[in-house]
């Protein structure tokens, strides 16, 4: 394997990462010597996979317009692809069929598909076809890099659970409001607009129902993602919210609620046709509405807070760590000091040093007058 393809491969993959959920991110190339001769990626759920529109590619490129495939084409040409080919139908056919009828000796593949319909039975199928299968070493940093690039996809194969990440635009003493409770606008245009891209490439982005009543936010996809059905997860305990907030302009929204919520208010949902659903007697439980989420497909959580969700997602995951994954901090060179102004991470907190979560692979980069504070707590 020539780690050049595969990660020319990888950065096919990343052009469309945020746009094929619930499918990952994967590119292919097709080489003969060494040289790339064919590329694809896949663009979105439903069309085909990367590995098909690299070898459609190579057909076009070479005056072929019938479906038949000229094997003499690939014979002598090897496969680069950054995940394991799949080998069940869903939407596609299976690329690991195709793969085979296209007549390729070899395929080198960048990491194995944790999806429980494929993991390994794609690359069975290769081999039991008389093709020549490598993959990348576990571990290796190449490896990595493929599987940080699909890191929501991953977690919600392996675990059924959404990939969670906690963003807020803070101070330098990690304050969200001012005493009165002010909060507009602590970061910069500059780091407003790139906070918006990262939630725009997530499934959901998840709030409470006090920024919502402070605020009244749209939380929209933005910039190329514009176009984007970008579901909006709203917690609000008793259903007491305005129903004329802008979060409730389309069908893309859920409200999780406890059992405190009045007949009333669910009838008020109801005639509304706003979906809702209890997750706990007195609060919701984080855990089960994420279990929910992932079970409907959704894949990533951009949580936005305030303070009281961000501590809820926190205490969560004091007790389940999978619960949150990465940390996105904005944080402007302000400072509001005063014990009543609003921290960052709000709820019950940890008594004890030994109980903090440790978060790993800190990355600080610099956003205008902002520093971007980035961590993982967990890696799939």
């Amino acid at each position: 394997m020539d780690d050049k393809f595969m990660l020319r491969a990888n950065e096919l993959a990343k052009k469309r990462i945020g746009f094929v959920s619930p499918n990952p991110a994967v590119g292919a190339v097709i080489v003969k010597g060494d040289f790339v001769i064919a590329e694809g990626f896949h663009r979105k759920a439903g069309e085909d996979h990367a590995e098909v529109v690299a070898i459609k590619n190579m057909m076009k490129k070479s005056g072929i317009v019938s479906v038949d495939i000229d094997k003499s084409l690939f014979r002598n040409a090897v496969l680069y692809v950054t995940l394991e080919p799949c080998s069940h139908y869903g939407k596609t056919g299976p690329c690991a069929e195709a793969i085979v009828k296209a007549g390729f000796r070899k395929v080198c593949i960048g990491t194995v598909d944790p999806f429980a319909k494929v993991n390994g039975s794609g690359i069975k199928f290769l081999r039991d076809n008389g093709v020549k299968v490598e993959i990348c070493k576990t571990g290796s940093d190449l490896e990595k890099d493929i599987r940080l690039l699909n890191q929501p996809f991953f977690k919600w194969a392996l675990t059924g659970m959404p990939y969670v990440v906690l963003k807020a635009g803070m101070t330098m003493d990690g304050k969200i409001a001012t005493n009165s409770g002010e909060s507009k606008w602590i970061s910069s245009e500059t780091s407003r607009k790139a906070a918006r891209l990262e939630r725009s490439k997530c499934d959901a982005v998840l709030l409470g129902s006090g920024t919502v009543e402070a605020d009244d936010c749209e939380l929209a996809a933005h910039g190329k993602y514009k176009n984007k059905n970008l579901l909006r997860v709203v917690i609000d305990n008793k259903l007491q919210l305005n129903l004329g907030k802008k979060v409730f302009r389309d069908e893309n929204v859920f409200v999780a609620c406890s059992l405190l919520a009045s007949k009333k208010n669910r009838n008020r949902f109801d005639a509304a046709e706003i979906p809702f659903k209890s997750f706990g007697k007195d609060s919701v439980s984080i855990k089960k509405l994420l279990k929910y989420l992932g079970g409907r497909g959704v894949q990533s959580v951009f949580v936005e807070g305030g303070s009281s969700v961000h501590g809820s997602f926190h205490d969560a995951a004091l007790k389940d760590n999978t619960l949150v994954d990465r940390l996105q901090f904005y944080m402007a060179p302000k400072l509001f000091g005063g014990l009543s102004s609003l921290p960052v991470i709000g709820g019950e907190g940890v008594s004890k040093l030994k109980k903090t979560l440790d978060f790993k692979n800190l990355q600080c980069s610099s956003l205008g007058e902002d520093l971007l504070i980035e961590a993982e707590l967990n890696l799939y």
